[in-house]
């Protein structure tokens, strides 16, 4: 994402910490389900498996050397399985 802010500068800057991941949550089993609508023999993969996560950073604003803004923020990532459909219908 990018911002351009146009104006007279009022002396503030800002800063943005690197992200801090912790918590971090192997997917669970991948998950196979039967579909008559597929032959029998078909796997067809649906989603994909993506680890779990908390991941922060923190917002700080400056002006004249003091602090006027410090923001930390927080995004917690659930982890899910990958999901196969199995073909149970009668072979083509």
């Amino acid at each position: 994402m990018v911002f351009e802010l146009y104006g007279t500068s009022d002396g503030r800057v800002s800063s943005i910490s690197k992200p801090v991941v912790t918590n971090v949550i192997s997917p669970p089993e991948d998950l196979y389900q039967d579909d008559p609508t597929l032959p029998a023999g078909v796997i067809r993969q649906v989603d994909y498996k993506a680890w779990g996560a908390k991941v922060t950073f923190n917002y700080s604003v400056t002006r004249n050397g003091q602090e006027i803004i410090n923001k930390t923020f927080i995004s917690n990532y659930k982890p899910w399985q990958a999901v196969y459909l199995r073909g149970t219908g009668p072979a083509n």
